[in-house]
Parts: structure tokens; sequence; C-alpha cells
């Protein structure tokens, strides 16, 4: 018999209103890679945080090495139990250097005097190891999503780990940086080091697993191996019930044009916009395609007034607007949902109905309208499926799914006439994937003009009447539906001849 690497036995944890996990039991063992699936709200990431010792254990145990251990914190964790985690939304101190993020509580010494040139070298092994070529004196403000999310992967590899938790760690990173991943993992697994691996990408639990435990509201389903686990058991699983077509695009007839954004151009800390022209017409999804760093997200936040270009016009329905800042964009009838949760947007300590109207706060004779406020909010988490108890508790308190509807439930109360949908489904489960791209559909049918920003083709492909691809901040081409294939938006992306 093997000793597993870690055991979680009959662990239980209740939140004011909630019980999160309820008495839950996993194995992992030495060199595993294990999967926990479910929907957003199953579980999963609390059961994470009571492993990484972020979170108390109610009751149950959870031993490691076979032996159990008492609640003395994250530190402890990592530098004594050697837990690692890699969080979905990057842990990362934005106002320090990559090489002293990296090497935060494991400062190189010698004679008590810390050694920034030992902790650069040993921050450049470390991002060897995921592939990433960057400064390690760079502030990681300054990095994009993508690279920090693989600066944290490489920070969790840092302390010599005994198991690796790996919270979407795919998320935020395109194929090719997904592959170097999954050879970071096969390495840690020749190792003997235990993945506990959360992700709502089934071709990743197909690839990946060992094998698989599944919670649905805050329960163990079953522990499967992986051999024994097909993507339509998977889902039937996790949500109950048959998922017949994740992506619905929905027909709907397209009008003039809504959106003209002409000539923008802006230099940028990662990538330079260069005369970029799209047009967004009414009821119609457009997709803007591209690799990291291809200018995509740069193009919708100078177009939405978050970034202000150098040059370029925005038109709406014709007529030229002025925009300069976020709530211009917004008065002007734009919205924007962030791929940044966390950093952009939501006020995190805020309770969930002042986010919901944070953009369009509800006034009375120059006061907020607190009942107003309230109103507002329980109206869109019963149109939007919102799972909480109180629309009173903070944002922060709800799983990755229901933020990303607080973020839509914001955007629907300004009544914009474009919105852009920055990696709506990023760290959400397939069930609440179905629920946001129907969403999605019935706005475009309100004649709203939309764009899906998405590094997953898949979802463009499927959801668009129209891509545009962006390569190195330029519009490199588009595609009208009938053209669509993954090998002709590569081509673009990539600068390959068509």
């Amino acid at each position: 018999m093997v000793e597993p690497a870690v055991e979680m036995r009959e662990v239980s944890k209740r939140y004011p209103g909630v019980l999160a996990l309820d008495r839950v039991s996993v194995t992992v063992l030495p060199g595993e890679v294990h999967v926990v699936a479910g929907e957003n709200g199953a579980g999963k990431s609390t059961l994470m945080k009571l492993l990484a010792q972020v979170e108390r254990v109610d009751s149950g145990v959870v031993l490691v090495g076979g032996k159990p251990v008492e609640f003395r914190g994250p530190r402890f964790a990592a530098l004594v139990l050697g837990v690692s985690m890699v969080h979905q939304e990057p842990a990362l101190a934005p106002h320090l250097t990559v090489a002293e993020n990296l090497c935060l509580g494991r400062e190189s010494a010698r004679l008590g005097v810390l050694s920034p040139r030992a902790d650069r070298e040993r921050a450049g092994a470390l991002l060897a190891r995921v592939n990433l070529a960057v400064d390690p004196d760079r502030l990681v403000s300054t990095l994009p999503v993508a690279d920090r999310q693989r600066v944290e992967i490489a920070k969790a590899l840092g302390g010599a780990p005994r198991v690796v938790i790996m919270d979407e760690p795919t998320a935020m990173l395109t194929e090719a940086e997904i592959g170097d991943l999954f050879g970071v993992i096969a390495e840690l697994k020749a190792q003997g080091i235990a993945i506990v691996y959360i992700s709502h990408r089934l071709d990743e639990v197909a690839h990946l697993a060992d094998r698989v435990t599944v919670l649905r509201d805050g329960r163990v389903v079953q522990t499967l191996p992986s051999a024994q686990v097909s993507p339509e058991r998977l889902i039937r699983l996790m949500v109950g019930r048959d998922i017949d077509n994740l992506y619905r695009k929905p027909r709907v007839e397209i009008g003039d044009v809504v959106l003209r954004a002409e000539g923008i151009c802006r230099r940028g800390r990662v990538v330079d916009l260069l005369d970029c022209t799209v047009e967004v017409r009414a009821g119609e999804i457009v997709g803007f395609a591209g690799l990291v760093g291809a200018g995509r997200t740069e193009l919708a936040r100078a177009i939405f007034g978050a970034d202000i270009p150098d040059a370029g016009r925005v038109l709406l329905r014709g007529r030229e607007v002025h925009i300069s800042s976020p709530r211009q964009g917004i008065e002007a009838g734009l919205g924007y949902l962030t791929e940044d949760r966390q950093g952009e947007g939501l006020a995190a300590a805020l309770p969930i109905d002042q986010n919901i109207t944070l953009a369009n706060i509800p006034l009375r004779f120059g006061l907020i309208d607190l009942r107003a406020e309230r109103r507002t909010a329980l109206s869109r988490r019963d149109q939007l499926g919102i799972t909480t108890p109180s629309v009173t508790r903070p944002v922060q308190t709800l799983s990755g799914g229901n933020q990303q509807k607080v973020m839509v439930a914001r955007w629907l109360e300004t009544k914009g006439q474009v919105l852009f949908f920055d990696e709506p489904a990023r760290g959400i489960d397939v069930g609440a994937k179905a629920e946001m791209f129907d969403l999605i559909g019935r706005l475009a049918g309100e004649r709203r003009g939309i764009v899906i920003i998405s590094s997953y083709l898949p979802e463009l492909l499927t959801m668009c009447d129209r891509i545009i691809v962006l390569r190195a901040g330029r519009v490199a081409g588009e595609l009208a539906r009938e053209q669509f294939s993954e090998e002709r938006v590569m081509r673009l992306a990539t600068g390959a001849v068509v």
C-alpha cells in the first residue's frame, strides 16, 4: 500500500448561512494528478483552502504524509508541510518585482544580509521551469494577466513541494503555454509530487487526470479512475443533468452598425495598438481572437475609455463620441466585463448589491436610494441565478461563476448598446458557462452589439457571427461565419500565409 500524500477525512466547513463542505473525504497519492471537479459553489476551492491552511476545518481531519495536521496558517503549510497552491486569481504583490514575489518568505541571505543577486538567479531558474522569458527585476504590475499566472505557478514550485494545488491554472494561458504547463506537471509527477487539479475544461481532465473526484453541493458524488469518466458522464455527475449544447448560437437578424472604432492607436506597456479599425452591428456577436500580447484586451479598453487612445475616434450609431474615461464610456452606451475579476472587476469588500449598482447608482434627492439598490440586486439575483442567501453579503464570498454573474448584472443596469465580454467563461464551470453564453445570446437578441474576447477558440467559432483577429497590436484580418475554422484563425494570429 502506498501512503497517501494527502488524506482528508469527513471534512466539513460552514460559513454564515452556507454549508460549503459536508463530510468530504478525498485521498491523493504521491505522483498522482487528482482532479477535483464540480460546478461553481460545489465546494472545490473551499476544500483546497482547507488543505493549504488558508481556512480552518470545522470538523474532520486533514493528514499530510500520513500525519494529522493542526491549523497553523498558509505559511506553515507551504514551508513545513510542503503544500503549495496556485490560485485561480494570481495572489502576487503587484508593487514588487518578479524575483521578490518568487522568493517572498524564502529570501536568500548570507551572514544575515539579504542577497538580491541570489534571489534573481533562483527566480530565473523557476521562470525557466514554466518557460516564461521575463526579466526577474520587472514589476509584477507591468505584466499581462497570463504572465502573472505563470509567475504564480513558478512561485508554487519554489519550496520543494510535496503537494501542489492548481486551481484553474490554465484559465489565462494560450494553447502553447498550456502545453508547457502540462510538461511541468509531467515532471512533477515523475518526482513523486502529488497534484490536486481543479479545472472546468473537460479536455484537460481527460488529458491529465489519474483519478477524478466530483463534488456537488458540498458533498462527494463519486471518485473514479479517469478511464471511467467520459465528458458526458462527468457533466452529469457535476450538474445532475445533461447539457446538450454548451454554446447555443442564437438566430438574430443583424442590423446597422452600432459601433465603429477608427484608426485606434495607443502606446502601451505590453503591446502598442497600431491603426485598429473595427465595427460591431446591432444584434451581432463579434469575436476578438489572437495570441496573448496581440492587443485584444488593449483594443477593448481603449474603445471603452479604460485606457486613453493616442489617436483614432469612436462612433456610436454614426455619431462621434469622445471617451476619455470609463464613466464617459458608460454614459455613451458601452460596457466592459473585464477578465481581471479581482483586480478590476469587483469591489471585493463591498456587498453584492453595491457591486451590481456600482456603474449606475440609484439616487433619490442626491442620496443613494438603498431600497432601490436592494430591489435592483434582488431582481438581478433572481434573473441571473446568482446563488446567495443575501445580496448584502460581501461579493468575495461568492464562487467564481457567481462573481461573474454579478459583473454581468452591473452592465445590464447601464442599458449599454455595446458590451465587451473579456474571457467571460474564465474560471467558471460547465453549467455556469452554458448560462453565460445563453445570456450573451439573449443580449444579442435585444439588439445589443456584443464583443467576446476569448483565448478558447471553440467559444468564438460557435458563438460569433464574425471574428476579428489581432496580431502584434494590429488587425490581422477578419473572418465571416462561413469562413470559420481554427486553422484560418491561427494562421492570421501567427502571421502564416492564409
